[in-house]
């Protein structure tokens, strides 16, 4: 399952919110996409399927 997937579910559940949306950093670092949107941080900067903040959230709720 991917990470979008298991976020849809995991919010459809109640175990797990989108985090509030926030401005993208002033100094852009290089890894940070504008074309890209991750749905657990509610904007843009990488795919919500290579999300490490969501992958940690998951793992939290595991352990």
């Amino acid at each position: 399952m991917s990470l979008s997937q298991a976020l849809r579910k995991l919010t459809k559940a109640g175990l797990l919110t989108a985090l509030a949306p926030r401005q993208p950093p002033h100094s852009i670092p290089p890894q940070f996409r504008m074309d890209m949107h991750c749905a657990y941080h509610q904007g843009p900067g990488h795919e919500t399927d290579r999300c490490t903040a969501l992958r940690h959230a998951i793992q939290d709720l595991i352990n």
